[in-house]
């Protein structure tokens, strides 16, 4: 399967997923967006943030991400 890095080709509870995270945790994905690609910027809204993360990361780097925190 190829990697998603497009808002538009994942699905709402995707979106929702990574949002939700997003929105609880932004200072956490900011920092490890900005010690990977230190001259990225990726946005301040969580909606930015969201889908600057999908773009960079996609979405199995994202998704794995998001449920190691949970652990």
């Amino acid at each position: 399967m190829p990697e998603i890095n497009e808002w538009k080709k994942i699905d709402d509870e995707d979106k929702k997923i990574i949002t939700d995270f997003v929105s609880s945790n932004s200072a956490v994905v900011i920092d490890l967006m900005r010690n990977k690609f230190p001259a990225l910027y990726i946005g301040r809204t969580i909606d930015e943030v969201s889908r600057g993360w999908l773009m960079v990361a996609g979405l199995a780097e994202v998704k794995e991400f998001i449920k190691s925190c949970k652990k």
